[in-house]
């Protein structure tokens, strides 16, 4: 998937409307979002099996184990806890990126059924503000610049 900024910023670089950035910006994040959200089952699954495997053998070998609780990961539950999941969908577009934050939130917020709308409403309010910011900033400098 495309940061929601390049994909913003290239529909501009090539001319396109505020309308057409912007629907082409959500439906690329919606998309994702959808997919990432689907597939996170299946993620967690391989990735869990992986990281058991990686510490058995660092183990077996006499390695010091990794730390579980990182500075990122005490973050993200932090955000969890402090603002639940819509916390999770206002920082997954922008900061997060779709894919963890769709991840994230399916594997914490996966009984909630409002998180996936949460998810996708968020994404259209980024996109929105996006191309609206990039088609406004930068199409005048391009109008501008001979």
């Amino acid at each position: 998937m495309v940061k929601m900024l390049v994909a913003a910023g290239f529909g501009v670089g090539f001319g396109f409307s505020f309308l057409e950035t912007f629907v082409w910006t959500a439906a690329g994040g919606c998309a994702g979002v959808l997919l990432f959200y689907r597939l996170s089952e299946r993620l967690s699954e391989r990735w869990r099996l992986r990281w058991l495997r990686r510490r058995t053998l660092a183990l077996r070998r006499g390695v010091a184990a990794r730390r579980i609780f990182t500075r990122r990961n005490r973050w993200i539950i932090r955000v969890k806890r402090a603002s639940g999941y819509l916390g999770v969908a206002a920082l997954t577009p922008l900061v997060l990126t779709i894919p963890v934050g769709s991840i994230l939130a399916a594997r914490f917020f996966h009984h909630d059924r409002r998180a996936l709308p949460a998810l996708l409403v968020s994404v259209l309010a980024q996109a929105l503000g996006v191309s609206a910011a990039l088609t406004g900033v930068v199409g005048g400098i391009l109008r501008a610049v001979p």
